[in-house]
């Protein structure tokens, strides 16, 4: 599935044989595929856990598992062993995790989603936060639900006037309005 170095998969074996337990595996992931967001995850794993998506792939001491939705998005991946000073650590590079920009001609949905993805949500992690598109009206209206610390924040709206709908607006002039669904009267998480 993917090109593991010799080293890497040394040490690899070597972290399996340390914990001294049969049936452990490695379950490997990606955390929002096909999105600018992307990160690929490695963690032990019994295969008695796993759904019937996981395919089974061995190695020399450990076996992985990896979702067949996420083959697409591994391809031409490599984990390699790097090691700084007397530390080590695995580090991959998946060039497919985080998918394609879309083309000029993709439906409007696909390039919000992919904006969002790619500038808007990591300006609002810096506060814990996040939006999701929840749809495009016919009157080319964009709804938005704000989560995470936007979600109940007192500077929602400045976020979303002068953050968001400025971005998209600047990007897709065909929008006419963007507007917030969010139920802002749970505060539990909000940032201020």
């Amino acid at each position: 599935m993917f090109n593991i170095t010799d080293e890497a998969e040394i040490y690899v074996a070597d972290l399996f044989a340390q914990q001294g337990e049969e049936d452990l595996g490695l379950k490997v992931d990606i955390e929002k595929s096909g999105t600018p967001a992307a990160a690929v995850t490695f963690n032990f794993c019994y295969s008695k856990d796993l759904s019937k998506a996981y395919s089974k792939f061995e190695y020399k001491g450990f076996v992985a598992f990896i979702d067949e939705a996420n083959f697409d998005y591994l391809k031409d991946s490599e984990v390699a062993l790097k090691e700084e000073g007397s530390s080590k650590k695995l580090t991959i590079t998946a060039p497919n995790a985080k998918g394609e920009a879309p083309k000029d001609d993709a439906p409007l949905e696909e390039k919000i989603k992919y904006t969002i993805a790619a500038e808007v949500n990591p300006q609002l992690a810096s506060h814990g936060g996040f939006v999701d598109l929840v749809e495009i009206t016919k009157d080319m209206n964009v709804i938005l639900n704000f989560g995470g610390g936007c979600q109940g924040c007192s500077s929602v709206k400045i976020t979303l006037k002068n953050g968001v709908e400025a971005q998209l607006k600047a990007l897709y002039p065909e929008i006419k309005n963007i507007l917030d669904v969010t139920d802002h009267t749970q505060k539990e998480n909000a940032y201020m």
